[in-house]
């Protein structure tokens, strides 16, 4: 399969995670009014809180994966499909491979416990404060009920801009993800010296808040149909090797940068590598392959590079080099 086909792929995927994340998270949402989250946080059982919107958030976190694992089939019969080309023999993707299975498993694993472990970050975030500020119970729940689906740092964000907005502070027109029509609101209401009102502001915030869940959702859905697509595209080559249709050392990759790559990234542009060979990125960590989980945060998330793999002519054998210039490279 060429990389052109693969982002093709990629690209109709990450819509459809993206929107499903956030899907799931207004149902999160919608689950608990303000009155119960006040309630409990008044009588004192902000773990009851904090406890049910975790469960909700494991359940919605298993949606995505469910999203995510369609990844896997769709690239893993499409690389089989070009294979069975490229070969001219009865090639297939086996969804029942262990492999396959068990990277499902752990797939679905690791999205949930990560999205858990940060959605209790960031509730632990919205307490702290409204423990700082000395909010009261109804105002520490909006912060609690604004970071569902959120990050620490985008809680913060929002946190910071009902603060600026509750000032009327001009620092309210300055925080990232612009919106015009409540930019215009803001700076009418600090013109004419007039505070909003708390309806208002709650209108504003929700909208904020809103589009830096979009974010959020974009962010994980890129991250996750490359990782997912590009794990795929390997099994599908393994089990072609595997049931003897090509040899190992025929395959012959080549990393290729994306748009705005890391520096890190940029000069691996080129990289030649055998099937199997990890690529060295600038920071000097092994990668398997662009997304590799198993690479460090700093070399996978909104990684969108890509490679170039090739089944050499017979006679022909695949190199290791972090030259351009070796010509049967793909």
């Amino acid at each position: 399969m060429t990389k052109k086909r693969l982002d093709e792929l990629i690209a109709r995927m990450e819509p459809r995670i993206a929107k499903r994340f956030r899907a799931v998270m207004a149902r999160v949402k919608s689950r608990r009014t303000l009155a119960q989250i006040e309630a409990a946080i008044d009588s004192g059982a902000t773990g009851q809180v904090i406890s049910t919107v975790l469960d909700d958030i494991e359940a919605a976190a298993a949606s995505v994966a469910g999203q995510t694992a369609a990844v896997q089939a769709l690239v893993g019969g499409e690389v089989a499909d070009y294979l069975a080309t490229k070969l001219d023999k009865l090639v297939s993707f086996d969804g029942s491979n262990p492999r396959v299975v068990a990277a499902a498993a752990r797939n679905r694993y690791e999205l949930i416990q990560g999205l858990v472990e940060e959605q209790r970050q960031a509730i632990g975030e919205a307490l702290r404060i409204g423990h700082e500020l000395g909010l009261n119970p109804r105002q520490t729940a909006i912060a609690i009920r604004d970071s569902i689906g959120l990050t620490v740092e985008q809680t913060q964000w929002v946190a910071n801009y009902r603060r600026a907005l509750e000032r009327g502070s001009r620092k309210a027109l300055a925080y990232e993800l612009r919106d015009a029509r409540a930019d215009r609101a803001v700076e009418g209401a600090i013109k004419a010296g007039k505070p909003l009102s708390p309806e208002r502001i709650d209108k504003l915030v929700d909208r904020y808040a809103e589009r830096a869940l979009k974010y959020r959702s974009e962010v994980i859905a890129r991250t996750e149909a490359h990782r997912n697509a590009n794990e795929a595209h390997d099994e599908a080559y393994e089990q072609t090797i595997e049931n003897g249709h090509v040899d190992a050392d025929r395959i012959q990759q080549k990393w290729l940068k994306g748009a705005r790559p890391r520096p890190w990234h940029n000069s691996m542009h080129g990289q030649l590598r055998k099937w199997g060979s990890p690529f060295r990125s600038g920071q000097g960590n092994p990668l398997k392959r662009p997304g590799d989980r198993d690479a460090p945060a700093s070399e996978t998330a909104q990684c969108n590079c890509g490679r170039a793999v090739r089944v050499l002519p017979p006679g022909q054998v695949a190199v290791d080099s972090d030259a351009e210039d070796v010509k049967q490279a793909a």
